[in-house]
């Protein structure tokens, strides 16, 4: 059975298009919105994915935005898409129309996950493998195996373990933005999956970064995870590794910046390359990377300006004037030359990038979609 959609614009003809969650604790939700080639946005339409949202707390109470205290809460891999319900604690995965891909279909129901409160995932297609990071009182990572659109069996297939991971959270949903999970992404090659926990953005507990290794005979992860705690990491947000390169990433770190951080191989252990402390947003949790440029882009919840960091140098290359009404940066992506950011206000900003700086193009309002609370992750289909 389909799930029931509400279109708000005409169905466009072009082939692209941008996803984020609302995670509503009334019902989530996947918002697509068409990219058209000129790097515009337009014709937005809400798809309900039966499951259930939940908030995270701040202080003891709801926190709107960034509900999550998470990167990478959608993904689109191919002709598929993944998400979460962190309210149900499920998995859930939908087809891709390549004729309007605004139009998303569930690929079976949705998938108990095995934690408490997803917040982030990642998906290798060349194994056909998908891990799910949870932040509340049962944190951890879970696995399923995915058999791919056009096979037999086309769905999510739980793999029954479950690593946890010290996530120091007793209550569900868990206080936050410290002492919590911030993302889970493979390195390019596949062979392994790296984990960030943010704690309490000090020295005497600092960030934590473990990675699992893939067993490739299996495709599946290695139980025991290696951890690193390298001196100088505080609050790492999200990690971006640096194009195809395994050895390189960069982490977002709310408690000043960036942090470029080296991968050893086979041993998988992280250590710190460099800081770049970044003044000119307070808090930045999110990272972009624009590989034909060479800069990561970091962004934070208390500004709206996207911060341009050089991977070569290590350095701030420049910052991007953005209105203050969009009320801070939150998950944000490239493609081509823009950069897309989900607003603290309830639309998109839309910068066209160079290696010298960018503009604001475009202010996309989403406000007829209703409450901006609960908006998470932003990610792209494009043919």
């Amino acid at each position: 059975m389909s799930s029931p959609t509400k279109t708000l614009q005409p169905v466009p003809a072009t082939k692209k298009a941008l996803y984020f969650l609302d995670n509503n604790p009334f019902g989530t939700s996947i918002v697509a919105i068409t990219l058209s080639d000129d790097g515009t946005l337009s014709a937005p339409k809400r798809t309900l994915i039966n499951g259930v949202g939940l908030l995270g707390r701040r202080a003891n109470r709801p926190t709107h935005m960034d509900s999550l205290f998470s990167q990478d809460s959608v993904v689109v891999s191919g002709n598929t898409l993944f998400t979460i319900s962190p309210g149900s604690d499920t998995v859930h995965m939908f087809a891709i129309s390549p004729e309007d891909p605004r139009n998303v279909t569930p690929i079976g129901g949705p998938v108990k996950t095995g934690g408490s409160f997803p917040v982030s995932l990642a998906y290798s297609r060349k194994l056909g493998l998908l891990a799910v990071l949870h932040s509340g009182h049962k944190g951890g990572v879970s696995t399923f195996r995915v058999n791919e659109l056009g096979s037999e069996n086309p769905g999510i297939k739980p793999l029954g373990d479950f690593f946890p991971l010290p996530i120091p959270q007793t209550e569900t949903p868990p206080l936050g933005p410290t002492n919590t999970a911030g993302d889970i992404v493979f390195n390019p090659s596949q062979t392994a999956v790296f984990v960030v926990l943010k704690f309490d953005g000090v020295a005497k507990f600092p960030g934590h970064v473990f990675a699992f290794p893939v067993d490739q005979k299996t495709a599946t992860l290695v139980p025991a995870p290696v951890q690193s705690r390298p001196a100088g990491l505080l609050a790492p947000y999200s990690i971006t590794f640096v194009g195809n390169d395994d050895t390189r990433a960069v982490l977002s770190d709310a408690a000043f910046g960036a942090e470029f951080i080296q991968v050893s191989y086979p041993s998988l252990e992280v250590t710190l390359t460099k800081s770049v402390t970044i003044s000119m947003t307070s808090a930045p949790c999110w990272t972009a990377y624009a590989a034909h440029l060479k800069i990561m882009f970091l962004l934070g919840g208390f500004d709206p300006a996207p911060v341009a960091v050089d991977v070569e140098k290590q350095d701030i290359k420049y910052t991007i004037t953005a209105p203050a009404e969009t009320l801070g940066a939150f998950d944000s992506l490239v493609y081509g030359d823009y950069l897309y950011v989900l607003q603290g206000a309830a639309g998109i900003s839309v910068f066209k990038i160079d290696a010298n700086g960018g503009k604001l193009v475009q202010n996309l309002n989403l406000s007829a979609l209703g409450s901006r609370d609960g908006w998470e992750g932003l990610a792209l289909y494009g043919k």
